[in-house]
C-alpha cells in the first residue's frame, strides 16, 4: 500500500517559500512577488508573538449585526450598536487571559483592548469587533482588511438580506479557500427569517460557498437578539483557542496561498542545453578556417627554410608568415588580428545562442523562459570577445620543429657543398688552360671525372631531397593543420560552455529549485 506523504510543516513552507522568493528576484516580476514577503513577513512577526494566545475576528458587512453578536459573546454591551449607521470605526478588542497578548495587540493596532473575567473555556482567546468590511469610509474598510490579513481565526458574520454580498465573497472568502480550517461562516438575524425560510435559505448560501471554494467551512446560525446559536459559536471560539493551532494554521494557509499564485511561473521540466549548433556558429565567426588556412601555409613557409634547397631558402624569409600578420605565431594573452565577425557571422552566432536558449527552456513559464532566454542573448559580446581570446591564447605549434628538418637542413648543406666543391674544381681547371698552363691529372669517378661528378652528384642529390622535403612538408602540414583544428574546436566549445552555457545551466538550475521550492510550500 502506497503511503501518502506528511504534509511540509509550516517551518518547512516558509524556508521554501523563502527559497522561492530570494529565487524569483529579478525574473519574476516585483508586483507578483510582494505577496509573498508580506507572508513571510507577518509570519516571523506572527510566530514571535504570543504564541499560545489566539485571535479570532468578527468580520461582515454594513447591518450584519457583527457587534451585537459581540456583545452577545463576551457577555455585556462593550461595542457600541446603532440600530439604523454602522457605529464600529476602530477595532475593539475583548481579552480572555491572554499572555504576552500586549506586543501581539500593539502588531495588530489594536489600542481598544477589555479584559474579561477568567473563564477556563475561552482562556487565550482574543475576540476582535471589526469595521465594516464596505464601510463608506475608506480609512475603516483599510483596517478591516489589515486585519482580516493578520488575525488567527476569522469568522464571517452574514444577514438574511445580504449573505450573498459580492464583496464578501468575492474580495475576502474566495482568496481565502485555503483558510476553511480557521473560519466559520455566521449566517446572523435569523430571528427575522421565516422558521419555514431557514432551509433554502441555508441551502443557497453552502451553495455560494461551495462556488468560492471553501463547500467544507462551518456554518452556524446565530441571533445575538435571542441568543440563539451564540453558544454554539461560543463554543467553536473556545475549541480554536484550546486546540491553540489557529495560529500555526492560519501562517500556512496564507502560505500555501501565496505559492499556489506562483504556480503560474514554474512550468515542465527545463531540457539540458545542446550547444552543437552554437559551436559550429562560433567556430565560423572566430574564423577557425581562416587560422587552420594560416597553420598550414605557416607549416610549409617554415619548412621551407630548413628542408628547401639551400639557394632558395633565403628566398622564403621574404614571404611573410601567415601566422605572424594574424598575432597568432605564439600562444598570447592578447587579442589577435584576426578580422572582426562579418554580420552574417554574428548572426549565425546570435541565432545559435537563441536556438541554444529556447530549445533549453521549451518547458519553463513565462516570466522565467523570456528572462533566461534575455540574459543568454545578452551574453553574445561577451561570447565574441571571448571566442578571439580563445583562439589567441592555442597553441597552434608554430613553434614546433620536426626533427627531420634538421637533418633536412644538414643533408641539404652538405650536397650543396659538394656541388659547390666540384663546381670550383671545375673552375680551377678551366683557369688553368686559360692561363696555358699545365693540367694537373683529374681523377676519374668512373665515366665522369671527379669533379664533374661531385656538381652534378651534389646537384641532382641537393633538387630530389628538396623535393622529398617538400612533399614530406606537405604531409606535416595538413597533419598540423588538423592538430590546430582540434584544438581550436576545443578552445572555441571551451568558450561557448564557459560563457554560455555554464551560466545557462545555473539558470536552469536555479529555476528547478524555484519550482520545487513553490511547490513545497503550496502543497
Amino acid at each position: 500500500m502506497r503511503r501518502r506523504s506528511r504534509a511540509p510543516l509550516l517551518e518547512d513552507r516558509v524556508t521554501a517559500l523563502t527559497t522561492a522568493v530570494e529565487l524569483g528576484e529579478g525574473v519574476v516580476p516585483p508586483a507578483r512577488l510582494l505577496p509573498a514577503r508580506e507572508v513571510l513577513e507577518r509570519s516571523g512577526a506572527r510566530s514571535a508573538l504570543a504564541p499560545g494566545v489566539t485571535v479570532a475576528a468578527l468580520l461582515g458587512a454594513t447591518g450584519s449585526g457583527k457587534s451585537s453578536l459581540f456583545n452577545a459573546l463576551v457577555g455585556e454591551p462593550l461595542a457600541a450598536v446603532h440600530a439604523r449607521r454602522p457605529t464600529t470605526t476602530q477595532p475593539l478588542a475583548a481579552v480572555w487571559e491572554a499572555p504576552g497578548v500586549t506586543g501581539l495587540l500593539d502588531w495588530l493596532e489594536v489600542p481598544d483592548r477589555r479584559l474579561r473575567p477568567a473563564d477556563p473555556t475561552l482562556s487565550g482567546l482574543v475576540l476582535l469587533d471589526l469595521p465594516d468590511i464596505d464601510s463608506t469610509r475608506v480609512e475603516n474598510r483599510a483596517v478591516a482588511a489589515r486585519l482580516a490579513d493578520r488575525v488567527d481565526a476569522l469568522v464571517w458574520v452574514l444577514d438574511p438580506q445580504k449573505y450573498a454580498d459580492a464583496v464578501v465573497h468575492e474580495e475576502y472568502l474566495r482568496p481565502l479557500r485555503e483558510h476553511a480550517s480557521v473560519s466559520v461562516v455566521v449566517l446572523n438575524q435569523v430571528d427575522r427569517l421565516p422558521a419555514e425560510e431557514l432551509p433554502g435559505v441555508l441551502a443557497h448560501l453552502r451553495q455560494i460557498l461551495a462556488d468560492d471554494g471553501v463547500g467544507d467551512v462551518e456554518l452556524l446560525t446565530t441571533s445575538a437578539r435571542t441568543s440563539a446559536g451564540v453558544p454554539e459559536l461560543s463554543a467553536r471560539l473556545a475549541r480554536l483557542a484550546a486546540e491553540g493551532r489557529a495560529a500555526r494554521d492560519r501562517l500556512e494557509a496564507d502560505v500555501r496561498t501565496v505559492a499556489a499564485t506562483l504556480r503560474d511561473t514554474t512550468g515542465g521540466e527545463a531540457s539540458a542545453p545542446d550547444a552543437g549548433r552554437l559551436v559550429d556558429a562560433c567556430a565560423s565567426a572566430a574564423g577557425v578556417r581562416e587560422v587552420v588556412t594560416a597553420v598550414e601555409r605557416s607549416y610549409r613557409r617554415r619548412a621551407g627554410r630548413h628542408v628547401g634547397w639551400p639557394p632558395l631558402r633565403w628566398l622564403g624569409r621574404l614571404r611573410p608568415d601567415p601566422l605572424r600578420r594574424l598575432h597568432l605565431e605564439s600562444p598570447a594573452a592578447g587579442a589577435s588580428s584576426l578580422p572582426a565577425p562579418t554580420p552574417a557571422q554574428e548572426a549565425g552566432v546570435r541565432t545559435g545562442v537563441h536556438d541554444l536558449a529556447w530549445s533549453a527552456t521549451e518547458g519553463m513559464a513565462e516570466p522565467w523562459r523570456g528572462a533566461v532566454t534575455q540574459r543568454v542573448e545578452d551574453r553574445v559580446p561577451v561570447l565574441v570577445d571571448a571566442l578571439d581570446t580563445a583562439v589567441a591564447r592555442t597553441d597552434l605549434g608554430a613553434e614546433h620543429r620536426p626533427r627531420w628538418w634538421r637533418l633536412w637542413a644538414v643533408l641539404g648543406v652538405l650536397l650543396f657543398t659538394t656541388a659547390l666543391a666540384g663546381a670550383a674544381w671545375l673552375g680551377a681547371l678551366a683557369l688553368f688552360g686559360y692561363l696555358r698552363l699545365p693540367e694537373p691529372e683529374t681523377p676519374m669517378a668512373g665515366p665522369l671525372p671527379w669533379p664533374t661528378a661531385l656538381l652534378l652528384g651534389g646537384l641532382a642529390a641537393g633538387l630530389l631531397l628538396a623535393v622529398a622535403g617538400r612533399l614530406l612538408a606537405r604531409v606535416g602540414a595538413r597533419r598540423a593543420a588538423r592538430r590546430a583544428r582540434g584544438r581550436l574546436a576545443a578552445a572555441v566549445e571551451d568558450a561557448a560552455t564557459r560563457v554560455m552555457v555554464e551560466p545557462l545551466r545555473a539558470d536552469l538550475d536555479r529555476y528547478r529549485e524555484f519550482s520545487a521550492a513553490v511547490e513545497l510550500a503550496a502543497r
